[in-house]
């Protein structure tokens, strides 16, 4: 038996290359297509009459054991059959999808089929990296003018739409393009909607909002499940390896299935939140990567936050309940599968791809360090135009160049629960929000004007005595109004200051300009805690959470 594994790389930057939303539709619907449609006509090319139902122990010549996110994984009885599908599906990505990047392995299963495939993808690491990239073959000479989208050398000319001038395309660019309209209609059957729909949300986040998001969701702790998945299964002591395979796959499918379930679940709530920011019921969302532990979605910024936050929730409440997983979880001593989300909200006409980059740091440098608490979120909103850097966003934009910390990331769902996450649960942001949105009843003026809350976020820049000073001040002229002070004391963290020490941070030591830990003076002092503020994040989420307060 041989194990063969085609798998997709660089899905993100071949995605975002462009930031033309149907070149980034088409290119989401050709990456699905690897592990879909092509893959099963690949597979029959090779095993006539295959289908996925085929088992190597019932003496079928092929089993397929893992589908999803641009990777295939197969049981093969012969090299050569296996050698042919990789080929088979390699060339049709090389014609029909240019520019991404598709590379496949076939490896000889001498057991256990757990250690078998681990060494095909490693395999696949090795020769995807001795051979050249996918840009190699965009050859620049003789010299080619360049795609107006992507920066390829260019192959055709395009007209977008009518009275549009007409402009330079690539051969990727146009792949792209022409599998838009294929893509709508998978993207209308993740959204459980219609395709004239899909359309619309393609028109508004291209043409409308005025801020977009791009946001990011992978799973914790998924890669050691799948690794030690060998040893908490109950394997047939007659044919282990097919017990194993037939364990992973479920593992594979069940997670697949709950995302997709908790993506839907997620848009509905959106939804219901808030109608007016819905094109035909439907928030405006587009799920360019939905397949198993991974989400990565385009949508409308004042959508983000509530989506991202519905989304993680439901993912661990359909994990928990779907009976094909409980099992498997249960001997892991796993109640659910949580994950990290990274949201970056910037403006229509940036670059996607440093969005993307952005979110990605989000999950690697904040939301991933609480995974031992439960999901959570990080988020950030970039109100400039150069190319993002986490850690210069975060020290710039609190005390003394980032000796306070933001408190991001929000703990969600179950991870709301654990005593480590307290002033850090997405209840927390939302009523730091709810205490600046909140108005006099009879006056209609803000509790805390916005004036004030300039002063106090310009303190937080000068030092923490100053903003702590400002707070006093502030508590002083409200003296009277007690509806005033209980607005100003939700954006506290310890009583009378702004920011507080985060004695459980496991960020303390990241060595980013948002984790440097510090002394009780304020100066930096090495030690394990952090000074933490929860206002920048309030302030800047001000705009992209749905208004649920009311007036006192």
């Amino acid at each position: 038996m041989y194990v063969v594994v085609i798998g997709t790389a660089g899905n993100q930057r071949y995605i975002f290359s462009s930031g033309k939303r149907q070149e980034i539709v088409g290119a989401s619907d050709l990456i699905a297509r690897v592990n879909g449609a092509w893959a099963d006509e690949a597979m029959a090319g090779v095993f006539p009459g295959f289908e996925r139902s085929w088992r190597i122990k019932d003496g079928h010549a092929a089993e397929m054991v893992t589908a999803g996110a641009g990777t295939i994984t197969v049981l093969v009885r012969d090299k050569d059959a296996g050698r042919r599908l990789v080929t088979e599906l390699t060339g049709r990505a090389l014609r029909e999808a240019p520019g991404l990047d598709v590379c496949g392995v076939v490896v000889e299963a001498v057991g256990p089929l757990a250690d078998d495939i681990s060494a095909a993808r490693t395999k696949l690491a090795e020769v995807r990296e001795s051979r050249p990239g996918p840009l190699a073959r965009f050859l620049r000479l003789p010299l080619i003018e360049d795609c107006a989208s992507t920066g390829l050398p260019a192959m055709s000319l395009h007209r977008e739409g009518r009275g549009e001038p007409v402009r330079t395309r690539s051969a990727a660019s146009m792949a792209k393009l022409g599998h838009f309209p294929h893509a709508l209609g998978r993207l209308a059957q993740d959204a459980g909607t219609d395709v004239a729909t899909m359309r619309k949300i393609v028109d508004r986040l291209g043409l409308e909002a005025d801020w977009v998001a791009v946001v990011h969701a992978d799973g914790n702790g998924f890669g050691d499940l799948f690794r030690g998945l060998g040893k908490v299964v109950e394997t047939d002591a007659g044919d282990p390896d097919a017990t194993y395979a037939e364990a992973l796959r479920t593992l594979s499918l069940g997670v697949d299935d709950c995302a997709r379930r908790a993506f839907r679940k997620a848009l509905a709530k959106t939804a219901a939140e808030n109608e007016s920011d819905t094109v035909n019921g439907k928030p405006p969302v587009l799920p360019l990567v939905l397949g198993g532990d991974d989400l990565t979605v385009l949508c409308e910024g004042a959508v983000a936050l509530p989506f991202t936050r519905h989304y993680l929730e439901a993912f661990e409440d359909e994990t928990a309940s779907d009976a094909k997983l409980r099992p498997i979880l249960a001997k892991a001593d796993r109640p659910c599968l949580g994950a990290a989300a990274g949201v970056a909200i910037v403006k229509r006409n940036y670059p996607f791809r440093f969005a993307y980059d952005l979110a990605e740091e989000l999950i690697s440098d904040e939301a991933k360090l609480v995974k031992a608490w439960g999901s959570a979120l990080a988020f950030t909103v970039l109100f400039e135009s150069s190319a993002p850097d986490l850690a210069r966003i975060r020290s710039s934009s609190t005390l003394a160049g980032g000796s306070v910390a933001s408190a991001s990331p929000y703990l969600v769902g179950r991870g709301e629960a654990d005593p480590r996450a307290e002033r850090r649960r997405w209840s927390d942001l939302v009523r730091r929000v709810e205490a600046l949105r909140r108005k006099d009843a009879e006056s209609g003026e803000l509790l805390i004007p916005s004036g004030a809350v300039h002063e106090l976020r310009e303190g937080l820049c000068l030092g923490a005595e100053v903003a702590d000073a400002r707070l006093a001040l502030l508590r002083t002229r409200f003296g009277g109004a007690p509806a005033r002070l209980a607005a100003l004391a939700e954006l506290e963290g310890d009583p009378g200051r702004l920011v507080w020490r985060d004695h459980s941070s496991p960020t303390s030591h990241a060595g980013q300009g948002n984790h440097m830990s510090l002394g009780q003076d304020g100066d930096r002092d090495g030690g394990g805690d952090r000074m933490v503020t929860g206002l920048m994040d309030a302030v800047a989420a001000q705009l992209f959470l749905p208004v649920t307060g009311a007036a006192v």
